[in-house]
C-alpha cells in the first residue's frame, strides 16, 4: 500500500500533495510501468483523506498522462 506523509497544514492542498508524491514515485521507478495502484477507497481509507482528494490527484495524473484509468480495475 502507498504511504505518504499528508499534511493538512501545509500551503498545498492534500490533493496536491497526493498527486505530487505518486508523480515522484512513478518518474524514479518506485511505481512501475503497468503497476496496479490501490483503489481510490483503499488509498482513501489507509491515509485518512477522503475519496474526493485521492480522484482528484488521480485525475490529474490521468490528464498528464502519468496513470491510466480503468473503470472498476484498480
Amino acid at each position: 500500500m502507498l504511504t505518504y506523509d499528508l499534511h493538512k497544514d501545509r500551503k498545498e492542498s492534500l490533493y496536491f500533495q497526493l498527486y505530487r508524491f505518486i508523480k515522484t514515485d512513478i518518474e524514479t521507478g518506485a511505481l512501475k510501468a503497468g503497476q496496479r495502484l490501490p483503489s481510490k477507497r483503499a488509498l482513501s481509507a489507509h491515509l485518512g483523506i477522503s475519496v474526493i482528494t485521492v480522484e482528484a490527484a488521480l485525475a490529474q495524473l490521468v490528464a498528464e498522462g502519468y496513470v491510466d484509468s480503468i473503470a472498476r480495475r484498480g
